[in-house]
C-alpha cells in the first residue's frame, strides 16, 4: 500500500477526549517522540499514546481527506506510574497516526503505546526501492526506540521496561517476527513472486518506481541483511497481524521462538492470500494463539475511511485502501478485543 502526500499531511495531527466503557472516562494523551537512531541519517519520528490525568489540547489525530481521525489530547499530563508498553509497527505506506484507532483502545485498558514512523515505508515516504531496505531497518527502529524510551525524561516513570509487547501489521508483522527470532529468505521471496507476480506485496515490489519500471530485482536484494533475524530479548510478547513475506519465512527458525505470540489473520483461513496466510506459522509455535477475523480483509486494519475517501484514493492511483470486507469500525472493535484477550486474559 502507498498512501501519498494527501495522507502525509495528517501524520502528527492529534485530538480530544476518548470515553472508555467504564464509569470513569480514560483520557488518552499523545505526544510526539523523536529519537536518534544509528542506522538512520535523520531523526526518527514516533507517537506516544498514554493514559492522561488532565489538560492537553483537544485535536484529532490521523484526520485527513481519506481517513477519519480519532480524538485524543495532545501533550496532556501523563498518569505517572509504570504502564505495560506496546510498540506498534505499521504496514508499508502506513503511519503512526493511522493506527490511533488501535492505540486509543489499548490505552483505555492501561497500556502505553508507541508507534514508529518507519522511514522508507511511511506515508509520503514509501517506494518499492526503499521497501526492501526498510524491512531490515524496522527491527532496529523498534529496538532503538526502546533504548530511547528508557533513557528519556519524558517517559521516565511512565513505562514498565520489563513488560514490553510488539504489535506488527503487514510489513510490520514481518518485522515483529524478525524481532522474535524468525528468519526470512530472499531466494524464497524471489521464487514466490516469480510464481505469483500478482500476489499481495509482489506486484508492488516488482513494478518498481514509476520512472524506472522493473527497477526492483528480487533476485539481487541484499540477502545477508534480508535473511538475518534481529532478536531483542527485552520484548516479552508478540502480536502479528497479516504478516508480510510469509512465503519467505524459514519455518525451522519459527520453531525456535519461545516468546508467547498471537497471530491474527483478517478473514477466514480459506480467504487468506498466500502472501499473508499464517496458520502454518502458528502450527510451528509452542506458545501461540491463532485467531481469524471473519469477513474482514487486509485493508480493514487501516483507519475508517470518510464517505468520499475512495475518490481521493482513486485520483491518487493508489491501492483500494477504502475497500472493506465488513463494517470497519466493527472489525476494529473485534481486533482490539482479540488482542486484549491475549494480553489480558484474566480481564476480558
Amino acid at each position: 500500500m502507498t498512501v501519498k502526500s494527501i495522507l502525509a499531511a495528517g501524520l502528527f495531527a492529534v485530538a480530544g477526549l476518548v470515553q472508555s466503557t467504564n464509569a470513569e472516562p480514560t483520557q488518552v494523551g499523545v505526544m510526539n517522540f523523536t529519537f536518534d537512531a544509528s542506522h538512520r541519517d535523520r531523526l526518527v519520528q514516533s507517537l506516544l499514546f498514554y493514559p492522561a490525568e488532565a489538560g492537553g489540547m483537544p485535536e484529532w489525530i490521523g484526520d485527513n481527506a481519506v481517513f477519519r481521525g480519532v480524538p485524543v489530547r495532545r501533550d496532556a499530563k501523563p498518569e505517572i506510574r509504570e504502564h505495560p508498553l506496546i510498540v506498534v509497527s505499521h504496514g508499508s505506506g502506513g503511519n503512526a497516526a493511522g493506527l490511533a484507532w488501535l492505540a486509543t483502545r489499548l490505552v483505555q485498558r492501561g497500556f502505553v503505546v508507541a508507534i514508529v514512523n518507519h522511514q522508507g515505508s511511511t506515508s509520503g515516504d514509501s517506494t518499492p526501492e526503499t521497501t526492501i531496505p526498510a524491512f531490515w531497518q524496522r527491527p532496529a527502529d523498534i529496538s532503538q526506540l526502546l533504548d530511547a524510551l528508557v533513557a528519556s525524561p519524558a517517559a521516565n516513570g511512565l513505562v514498565d521496561e520489563q513488560d514490553v509487547t510488539v504489535v506488527g501489521f503487514s510489513l510490520g508483522g514481518a518485522a515483529a517476527l524478525s524481532l522474535a527470532g524468525a528468519q526470512f529468505n530472499a531466494a524464497k521471496l524471489a521464487a514466490f513472486c516469480d510464481a505469483q507476480p500478482d500476489a499481495a506485496g509482489c506486484s508492488w515490489l516488482i513494478k518498481g518506481n514509476a520512472a524506472i519500471p522493473g527497477h526492483v530485482d528480487l533476485h539481487k536484494i541484499d540477502a545477508r541483511r534480508f535473511n538475518a533475524a534481529h532478536p531483542d530479548p527485552r520484548i516479552g510478547r508478540y502480536v502479528v497481524i497479516d504478516p508480510g513475506y510469509v512465503p519467505a519465512i524459514d519455518t525451522e527458525s519459527v520453531k525456535a521462538i519461545a516468546a508467547p505470540m498471537q497471530i491474527i489473520n483478517l478473514g477466514s483461513i480459506e480467504e487468506q492470500p498466500a502472501g499473508v496466510r499464517a496458520d502454518h506459522l502458528a502450527a510451528a509455535l509452542d506458545d501461540v494463539q491463532y485467531d481469524t477475523v471473519n469477513g474482514a480483509i487486509h485493508f480493514d486494519f487501516l483507519s475508517e475511511c470518510k464517505r468520499l475517501g475512495w475518490l481521493f484514493i482513486w485520483m491518487e492511483g493508489d491501492d483500494p485502501v477504502c475497500n472493506s470486507g465488513r463494517n470497519r469500525s466493527e472489525v476494529h472493535d473485534e481486533v482490539a478485543q482479540k488482542i486484549l484477550g491475549f494480553l489480558l486474559p484474566e480481564r476480558t
